[in-house]
This record gives C-alpha cells, structure tokens and sequence, in this order.
C-alpha cells in the first residue's frame, strides 16, 4: 500500500505540474495511509520530478517514521486530516488564475456555474496564514469542515479528496471554473442562480450521496435579483409611484 501510495503522488506531481497547477518546487501533497500515518510529498523537491523513493512518513504530529524531511506545510495537511476523518488525500497547489483570486482577497462567484455548485457547493477564501506556519494550519480549519476546496488568502489553492485522484481532479476543476470566471468578469459578472435552483442542484447531489449544497453558498439577494421589502416599505413605494402618475 506504501509503495502503490508513493508512486501514486509522484504520477499526480508530474501530472499537476504539466497541467500548469504548480511549478517547480511549490505545492505538496498527502495521503492518508491510515488512522496513525500520512505518506506526504519531501521538501524541495521538484513536483514534476519526484520519485516514489522520496516521499516521506509522518504520524499525526508530524514527526517523520523513517527518514527524510517532509513537506514544510504538512502542518497544513494535518489540520484537514483531523477535521474530516473522510478525506483521504490532500492537494496544495498555486493555480495560476484561481491564486490570482486568492490573492485578490476576492471569492469566485457564488451560484453560477452548475458543475461548480455541484462539485463544490463554492469555494471561500481562507484567511491569511503565513506559510509553514500553524497559523495557516489553523486559518483552514472551520472552512475545511464544510468545504472541500479553498482559496489560502495571498497564497493558493487547496483540495481535499476520499483519494488521490478525486483531490488532484478538484484541483484542476478549481482553476478551470477560476479561469470561466475571470471571463465572466470581463464580460461584465456572472449571473448568479436563484435560491431555487440551487436547491434543485442541492437535492441532485443528496440524490448522489454529497453533502447538500451549503448555505453559504447560495446567491445574496443583490446577487440573485430579488428584493426583500417590509410590508411599509412596498406601501410606501406604491403610493410614491401613484403620485408620480398623477
């Protein structure tokens, strides 16, 4: 299992960095061994060059089994592992356009590409943690609990996964919805679903065994179109138009 794991994350290293989601020495990633191991990618080590040879053990405080040095953000990766005992790997990465937002400070949009409600419910920026630090381990905690990928404030992307593949995937799904909606910036904003279709797509992906849509995730009224009035405030506005019609 150790040695399928290791080359399993030396094939997603090299695929991810030829996809353009994280060059040269940045990004790492994990996965889960079992309830006392983590097999995790090592420390300067080229993404796009690693070998299964070189990926490192650790237990649940971080302290390596057997030789080498992990990753300096596997500080990082045992946060989410002990907030959802379902994820079994973990991708970091500095997708370009989806970083772009992270370092914005700016959220993608909420309800407006369906794949995405369905895939992620929506994506929220965590707050800024410095690099390696705890404080960045800590700063995805609360979110990780509900999400399975975030934007790292000023830093990149995460994506946690039941395995490797499902991980790696989200990642590439996060940076190609960032790039659609750059786009739709540029042309002026996406348009945000209604409350109710979200909760059609919410019911798809119970239907599915997902989690419902978060309620974070759905549209503001500024973003859906819909105007919550009180009863004198409508009042007010009829009558405001009747004597502009007389």
């Amino acid at each position: 299992m150790h040695a399928d794991a290791a080359g399993a994350i030396a094939t997603t290293g090299r695929d991810l960095n030829n996809r353009g989601l994280l060059a040269s020495y940045e990004g790492n990633i994990s996965v889960r061994l079992d309830a006392e191991r983590i097999l995790a990618t090592p420390t300067g080590v080229h993404k796009g060059r690693m070998q299964p040879e070189e990926m490192v053990v650790v237990d649940t405080t971080g302290s390596v089994i057997g030789s080498g040095a992990a990753s300096s953000e596997i500080k990082l990766h045992l946060a989410i592992y002990e907030e959802r005992a379902d994820v079994g790997a973990i991708v970091h990465a500095h997708p370009p356009t989806a970083t772009g937002y992270a370092v914005a400070g700016k959220e993608l949009p909420r309800a407006a590409l369906a794949e995405t409600v369905a895939l992620f419910g929506c994506v929220p920026v965590a707050p800024y943690g410095a690099p390696s630090t705890t404080a960045l381990a800590d700063s995805v905690r609360e979110p990780v609990r509900t999400f399975d990928a975030l934007l790292l404030a000023n830093h990149g992307a995460v994506t946690v996964g039941g395995d490797l593949e499902q991980a790696a995937e989200r990642m590439a799904q996060l940076e190609h919805f960032a790039q659609i909606a750059l786009v739709a910036h540029v042309l002026g904003g996406a348009k945000s679903f209604s409350s109710g279709q979200v909760d059609e797509i919410s019911r798809l992906r119970e239907a599915s065994g997902e989690r419902p849509v978060p309620a974070a995730c759905y549209p503001a009224a500024s973003e859906s179109g819909n105007i919550t009035l009180t009863r004198e405030e409508l009042v007010g506005l009829i009558a405001d138009a009747v004597r502009r019609i007389r």
